[in-house]
């Protein structure tokens, strides 16, 4: 591990929608697993409702959390937690929010 004491680091990255929407197919073929807000497997982005972003988590070969992010041009949703991309799209066509 290259950080002092140990620690795990965490580095955010901005990218654009389908740069975030398509990582998780690039790093399963560079054989890293795509990870989400709580560093579980995913097999999609997650959304923070709270912000809105989409994003997707993995870790570099220190252990460290790398995020790369996009923001959502939508209202956040503080009642929708961090969830998966495809609950938010199903939850804004339901309300009649962007889609």
């Amino acid at each position: 591990m290259s950080a002092p004491m140990g620690m795990r680091l965490h580095y955010a990255f901005r990218s654009n929608l389908n740069g975030v929407l398509s990582l998780p197919e690039k790093l399963r073929q560079a054989g890293q697993q795509p990870l989400g807000f709580n560093g579980e497997p995913v097999d999609e982005p997650v959304v923070i409702g709270w912000m809105p972003a989409v994003s997707i988590y993995l870790k570099d070969p220190d252990g460290h959390s790398l995020e790369v992010l996009s923001i959502l041009d939508e209202t956040p949703d503080l009642d929708f937690g961090v969830r998966s991309y495809s609950d938010w799209i199903t939850n804004r066509t339901k309300d009649g929010g962007v889609g």
